[in-house]
């Protein structure tokens, strides 16, 4: 997907100021990334005649930034929580994944935005930011699937990351993948993250 694509990304513009602003970010952000996106940008792209006018509903960019990271982590959480009744880790791994990979489609530029932010969290260019309630029950997953199965001796929170990276690269070469399904597309990203996760081979549970 080039940049083109993303800034002309059919997604819905909202119907408000606020979403229209988080609308044009989000974009602009995944494209140009935090530093290279201007205030002046997004008030151009939201259609705001002032930065004044802007300002009313953010009051900076990391204002933004975070506003969009929190309404994201809330996608993934709904992912989490349609798992939380499977008991078995390895079983409830295999559903996250194959959600947030279907997430990941539908939202394009989300998955992308998430994966800059967790790169920027893991090279220490965020500071100070307390995990969230859904980047901790990720990480208890992860640790549940350490007393069970050979998971490899990383950081739980860089394995996680390494997944979102999975997902964004499978968005931006798309056309690496031959003329599958998609749900044949799903199984085979599952099977790369999980590649990445265990240490040795672990089948992909049939669920």
């Amino acid at each position: 997907m080039n940049e083109s694509a993303l800034l002309t990304s059919p997604k819905a513009e909202g119907k408000d100021s606020r979403s229209k602003i988080l609308a044009v970010a989000l974009k602009l952000f995944t494209v140009k990334g935090y530093e290279g996106a201007s205030i002046e940008e997004i008030r151009l792209g939201a259609g705001f005649k002032s930065k004044a006018s802007l300002y009313t509903h953010f009051k900076s960019k990391d204002e933004l930034a975070q506003a969009l990271i929190s309404g994201i982590l809330g996608q993934i959480e709904y992912v989490i929580i349609d798992s939380k009744d499977i008991a078995e880790p390895l079983v409830r791994f295999t559903v996250i994944v194959r959600g947030l990979v279907k997430w990941a489609s539908g939202h394009p530029t989300e998955c992308i935005f998430h994966m800059m932010q967790q790169q920027k969290k893991l090279t220490g260019e965020v500071e100070g930011k307390e995990l969230s309630n859904t980047e901790l029950m990720l990480l208890d997953i992860v640790q549940q699937l350490r007393a069970q199965y050979p998971v490899r001796p990383i950081a739980a929170d860089a394995l996680l990351s390494m997944i979102f990276v999975i997902l964004a690269q499978t968005i931006l070469d798309g056309a690496a993948f031959e003329d599958i399904s998609f749900d044949e597309k799903v199984e085979q990203i599952v099977s790369i993250c999980f590649g990445v996760v265990f240490s040795e081979a672990v089948p992909v549970p049939k669920i």
